[in-house]
């Protein structure tokens, strides 16, 4: 795939403009985003040294930014690939400012989040920028 890094940063200038992560202390965090039939849900966490947070995206002056730029981006990526990502997963660092970014085409199950596995998936989804 070719996606500018004007872009992708885009993206991520976005994200730290959600109200959870403007308004929190973290060293890091990470969101999901799973599409579905013109509905998009997303859960993440943020993290501070050991504590972990949950919170979800979404920019409190403009609900529809994050979402709708998402939706643009996926079909960005379709237009590329030829396949529409069902599930997008966003880890930052804070002390670095780098970023990942990364795709899921199949495997609805894949960084499902749910109260049963919530303190497994906080730790499989903590960002590692090694």
């Amino acid at each position: 795939m070719n996606i500018p890094m004007e872009r992708l940063q885009y993206i991520a200038d976005l994200f730290l403009r959600c109200e959870d992560v403007a308004e929190n202390l973290w060293t890091a965090f990470t969101f999901v985003f799973e599409f579905n039939d013109g509905h998009i849900a997303n859960s993440g966490f943020l993290y501070n040294g050991d504590e972990v947070e949950p919170a979800t995206a979404r920019i409190e002056e403009d609900m529809l930014l994050l979402s709708n730029t998402l939706r643009e981006f996926r079909e960005e990526v379709y237009e590329q690939c030829d396949w529409r990502f069902i599930k997008l997963l966003f880890q930052m660092d804070g002390e670095t400012g780098r970023f990942k970014i990364d795709f899921e085409f199949e495997d609805k199950n894949r960084w499902e989040i749910h109260p049963g596995n919530m303190m497994e998936m906080r730790e499989q989804l903590r960002p590692h920028f090694d």
